[in-house]
């Protein structure tokens, strides 16, 4: 896997606005993709950087040193709320639901500013201002007695309903959609993720009765012919899934989500496809 990034490629990050705003994100979340609301991480950059990612991800900010992508998660062609998450682009891009509502975004933000100054330093005084972020106290209180445990956020107010999985402390008291160590036929998550989201752990049990989508099944599997099968039988979300799994060379993945658009006409989806296809530069090699 090569891991690469443009900084030319940053302003066109901008595109992103616009696709924030046609799906209704609060207008902060925007303003911190954009860097006009500046992180309270050192670390973190606004236009976020290219280091290759699926299409699901719009993001807020990166994080060079890893490299890890913080942003909005959004599926396409199905009934998934969107979420937040943290992409570890080393890792295989692994993905982990962190916050299920903007106001656990901001918190868990200014959790990890106070866990990298160790206190709470005057830009996220600043930062928790521009978002309405009100109980810093709360958040630097907890963080003396959880660190940087993620779990301990539940102590949190904002993190006390609509948990996050990364925040969850058992399966059971999880209500969200992103893949769990469960298989409830019930609720068949697996026909509604991509691979990404899928971590080592639920593999490792998965049940061997229960067949694994196409789109996870082999890494290995040819992701342009499966796309394309979806896609000639007018099955978006299965395409969609497959586009945003393991096994694509940017260069593929460009000519796909161009394909998909032509077959989705729909509005919001093409102010998406405008924004990655402007910063998706093929020296990032795969995905």
């Amino acid at each position: 896997m090569t891991i690469s990034h443009s900084r030319g490629h940053q302003n066109n990050m901008n595109s992103y606005a616009k696709v924030f705003e046609s799906l209704y994100f609060p207008a902060t979340v925007s303003q911190c993709a954009a860097g006009t609301i500046e992180p309270p991480l050192a670390t973190f950059k606004a236009p976020a950087e290219w280091y290759g990612f699926p299409p699901a991800l719009i993001p807020i900010w990166s994080d060079g040193s890893r490299p890890t992508y913080i942003g909005a998660w959004k599926h396409w062609f199905m009934d998934r709320e969107p979420t937040y998450i943290k992409m570890h682009v080393g890792a295989g891009r692994t993905t982990i639901e962190i916050a299920r509502t903007v106001e656990q975004l901001f918190a868990l933000a200014a959790m990890m500013s106070i866990g990298e100054k160790d206190g709470v330093e005057s830009d996220l005084v600043n930062f928790a201002k521009a978002v309405g972020l009100q109980n810093l106290d709360q958040i630097n209180a907890v963080s003396l007695i959880s660190g940087d445990d993620a779990r301990g956020l539940a102590m949190i107010d904002q993190f006390k309903n609509q948990t996050p999985l990364e925040s969850a402390k058992a399966v059971g008291a999880y209500s969200g959609e992103f893949p769990l160590v469960s298989f409830d036929k019930l609720k068949p998550w697996w026909n509604s993720a991509c691979s990404f989201e899928i971590s080592q752990e639920i593999l490792a049990v998965w049940p061997a009765n229960l067949p694994k989508p196409a789109w996870i099944d082999d890494i290995g599997k040819d992701k342009i012919g499966l796309f394309n099968e979806y896609l000639g039988a007018g099955n978006l979300k299965c395409a969609w899934l497959t586009l945003n799994s393991t096994g694509w060379t940017i260069r593929d993945a460009r000519t796909a989500i161009s394909a998909l658009n032509i077959r989705a006409k729909d509005s919001q989806f093409n102010l998406l496809v405008d924004a990655w296809l402007s910063i998706a530069d093929e020296s990032a090699g795969a995905y």
